[in-house]
């Protein structure tokens, strides 16, 4: 017994030896990345055993990441496909204490591999974006491509655009900016989204009508792999050049100095880079890394980024108001009973956000822009009214969204809550919006914070959808799941239509409103 004692306590005092010596504790280190990083979550622990540093990813836009930052949201990092907006802004450039490129991904054009032979694309390293453009101004090519505002392939592939098919050969200025050329090119774009992750989604969908899509190398060649294609797709590396996605880790806590060298230097290990090239597809950033066999041997020639926040604000804001499609977007909003008090004064503030009473950068661009119609149809146990605003142009959209407002401020709440019937009447006037002027980009916002107890069932609507002719069911419905609404009903409704469900009860109904806008 007094031999068992011992070993106890032998036993006990290496046990507390070896608990003096315990590792210590990973360290924290947040994040603001972009969505696309989600692919990476699978090696966070991998990551976090060898540096000794726990990456915590919040996910965000990289515009709406720096209105976080301008809010004054804390994080030791951002990590973005590219940093150069955040350094362009004076508020930004001074937090940027350090900065590594991790991994690349070109933004290019994929196209169906039977388009690609009949246009002469296959093996060739002489196709033009110019002649690209002619293809899409023919009525040959249908694209898909994301909001530049909302996502940063959209805003690579805008800003690429913009200086290939300038008159200038340096770095772009707002007078090289051919608002012609681009405006033929974004009539052919029939399909936006607000990420690159979804806009692959919807392609996937919508294959059989769409002829390509612009977006990350790295998803085209995913998509390609998966099996999912009906047809692959060719990628096309115009020879004016593209802009590349080279996803740098931005430090902008000083104090976390050591952190970000230790994760710097793993993540851009020889091994590494090759996990994230064969499970991403995304090209190493390390020259000791050879390029795998999967991606294209295409010359890369890479654009000149503008040298100035003005110039960058300028090609978007054209986008917006002078170049893509023009979009009809119809709000059709559940002022039922329950919507009185509170929830309807977060319906008018977010609406108000879209009117143009919010000045932040996402702001900005999400209101209402020139050239769009926005029509607001308001329910309860029917349609209670229809209201429709013309943006025009010149200053016609600036009075328009005052009359927004004003209209806004006059929403009451009452009633029952008859949610199917009003969506297939909202769907039929957006039919009828289409077939009047078939160039522009029809889509339904649908925001209910209740369970539909009048009128049509969700069955009913499913053979509403189903009767409804192919080129129809491109209108895409985006419910928002608003108080005590039923998720799955909603969700069966995004599904249905091609669009996506938003949660308006985990941010404020206004974001909610600003990142739909990316997808209308």
């Amino acid at each position: 017994m007094r031999r068992a004692a011992r070993w106890l306590a032998v036993a006990a005092a290496l046990g507390a030896g070896a608990g003096c010596h315990r590792a210590p504790p990973p360290e924290a280190f947040a994040v603001l990345a972009g969505s696309e990083l989600k692919d990476l979550e699978p090696y966070l622990e991998q990551i976090r055993k060898q540096t000794g540093v726990e990456m915590r990813f919040q996910y965000s836009g990289t515009l709406a990441g720096i209105d976080r930052l301008n809010a004054g949201e804390a994080f030791d990092a951002v990590w973005f496909s590219h940093a150069k907006y955040l350094i362009l802004s004076d508020a930004g450039r001074n937090r940027v204490k350090a900065e590594e490129r991790i991994m690349l991904s070109p933004v290019v054009l994929g196209i169906k591999a039977s388009k690609a032979r009949a246009f002469g694309w296959i093996d060739n390293p002489d196709v033009t974006w110019a002649g690209i453009a002619a293809r899409v101004k023919s009525g040959e090519l249908h694209y898909a491509m994301t909001n530049p505002t909302a996502s940063n392939s959209g805003f690579s592939a805008v800003i690429g655009l913009a200086a290939a098919l300038s008159r200038t050969a340096g770095a772009l200025t707002e007078t090289d900016i051919n608002t012609a050329a681009l405006r033929d090119f974004f009539r052919g774009q029939a399909l936006t989204a607000g990420s690159s992750g979804w806009l692959a989604e919807g392609y996937e969908r919508d294959q059989d009508r769409l002829d390509g899509m612009i977006n990350y190398e790295s998803i085209l060649l995913s998509l390609n792999r998966s099996g999912r294609l009906h047809e692959p797709l060719v990628l096309v590396y115009p020879k004016e050049g593209i802009v590349t996605a080279d996803y740098p880790l931005v430090l902008l806590n000083a104090d976390k100095r050591a952190a970000f060298d230790r994760l710097v230097a793993y993540l851009k290990s020889p091994d590494f880079q090759r996990t994230l090239m064969t499970a991403t597809f995304r090209r190493p950033v390390n020259p000791d890394v050879p390029l795998d066999s999967t991606f294209p041997r295409a010359l890369i020639v890479e654009l000149a980024f503008p040298s100035r926040l003005a110039v960058v604000d300028r090609v978007l804001e054209s986008y917006l108001s002078e170049q893509r499609r023009p979009a009809h977007s119809f709000f059709l909003l559940d002022v039922s009973g329950s919507m009185q008090g509170p929830r309807l004064d977060q319906l008018q503030r977010a609406l108000y956000t879209l009117a143009g009473d919010d000045s932040s950068l996402t702001g900005r661009f999400a209101q209402f822009q020139p050239r769009e119609v926005v029509s607001v149809l308001t329910f309860s146990d029917h349609i209670e009214d229809r209201k429709e605003f013309d943006l025009g142009t010149g200053a016609q959209p600036a009075a328009t969204r005052v009359a927004v407002r004003q209209y806004v401020d006059g929403l009451q709440a009452g009633g029952g809550t008859a949610i199917f019937s009003s969506l297939e009447d909202t769907y039929q006037a957006a039919l009828e919006a289409r077939r009047a002027d078939p160039d522009r980009y029809v889509s339904i916002v649908l925001m209910t914070d209740g369970q539909s107890n009048r009128g049509a069932s969700l069955d009913d609507f499913r053979r509403y959808v189903a009767s409804l002719p192919p080129d129809a069911r491109e209108i895409r419905v985006f419910p928002i799941v608003f108080g005590d609404a039923d998720r799955q009903q909603l969700e069966a409704i995004a599904s249905l239509t091609g669009g996506r469900l938003f949660d308006g009860n985990s941010v404020r109904l206004a974001a909610v409103f600003k990142e739909i806008r990316g997808y209308q």
